[in-house]
């Protein structure tokens, strides 16, 4: 049976076609489905709430325990809007523009953990209330 030499350049082009197709649907179907999206930015007016919790402590004379035990939540609570809202808290001050204010929702999950009601799951870390 003779041999056309053009058969087997067609076989070698049509493998490596299919194996170059084959490389970047697995190729897109790993950066699509394969990676975590990359977690947002956002600010926390740190100093505001510190100031604020500082200066309502000394007013009411809290003693050291309240204030670490307001430490410990005010960690949780930042800890569980992160996580809630998939973002990275960075202090306002860090944040030149664009980034959304999560102040409001620190504070919010801040005063749920401190009222005894957590913030859905969480809790203080080593399973201590405040």
């Amino acid at each position: 049976m003779p041999r056309h030499p053009d058969t087997s350049w067609t076989v070698l082009l049509s493998a490596a076609l299919l194996s170059g197709a084959v490389a970047a649907a697995v190729a897109a179907g790993v950066l699509r489905y394969g990676m975590e999206p990359a977690p947002r930015i956002a600010g926390v007016r740190l100093a505001e709430i510190a100031a604020a919790y500082t200066t309502r402590a000394a007013t009411e004379g809290a003693t050291a325990e309240e204030v670490r035990v307001w430490g410990v939540a005010l960690e949780a609570a930042l800890d569980a809007v992160a996580e809630r809202h998939g973002a990275v808290l960075l202090p306002a001050q860090a944040v030149a523009a664009g980034a959304p204010d999560m102040t409001r929702q620190v504070e919010d999950v801040l005063a749920a953990i401190l009222a005894g009601h957590g913030s859905g799951a969480s809790t203080v870390p080593g399973g201590e209330r405040p």
